[in-house]
């Protein structure tokens, strides 16, 4: 395997906008680096889980793959449109709706249903690991070193929803229609 083939795709694929980096970014617009750390947290979290869950899912049953990614594909691609309406809509009617902190459980179950990430790990086990690695010791090495890539990556989003955050509420409805169409494009890309 070549390392700089893997660190290019782990690197760029972790760093391009998607739909964690999108809603990380978005808590973080809304409630700052600290005030979004439990919904951060539950998508860290659910992104290690969803990395150990595709190790050994890929790894037991690396055959099954093709059969089963159009099912993933499209139920991703949904649950994208989905959250892009709601992104996309004014948060308010007639009187303003209180701004409430999503969770810890939300992040985690969002993550580990997120299809770009999913389709991440399976990338990484059945194109850069599997191939050519089959020892327990270098399975886990990559996948962690995938996974510690994909964290910093979606902390930076955060961040950088945090340091603008005036920026984005001062053009806020600008802001929600570009979230809610890189979420629409995070939809079609699951297909291309």
């Amino acid at each position: 395997m070549s390392i700089v083939a893997f660190l290019s795709y782990v690197i760029i694929t972790s760093i391009t906008p998607g739909p964690s980096n999108i809603l990380i970014m978005n808590e973080a617009r809304r409630f700052g680096f600290a005030g979004s750390w439990r919904f951060t947290a539950g998508i860290l979290a659910g992104f290690a889980v969803l990395g150990i869950l595709s190790g050994v899912f890929t790894a037991g049953l690396y055959t099954l793959i093709p059969v089963i990614e159009p099912y993933l594909k499209t139920a991703g691609a949904i649950y994208l449109l989905c959250l892009a309406w709601q992104v996309g809509l004014p948060k308010w009617s007639g009187e303003q709706v209180r701004d409430v902190k999503s969770s810890f459980l939300s992040g985690f179950i969002f993550q580990i249903i997120n299809v770009k990430s999913i389709l991440f790990f399976l990338t990484v086990m059945s194109g850069f690991i599997l191939p050519f690695y089959h020892s327990f010791q270098f399975i886990v090495f990559y996948l962690t070193l995938a996974i510690i890539l994909g964290w910093s990556a979606l902390l930076l989003w955060s961040g950088f929803g945090s340091v603008f955050k005036k920026f984005f509420i001062h053009y806020d409805k600008l802001f929600r229609v570009v979230m809610c169409m890189l979420l629409v494009y995070s939809a079609v890309t699951v297909f291309l």
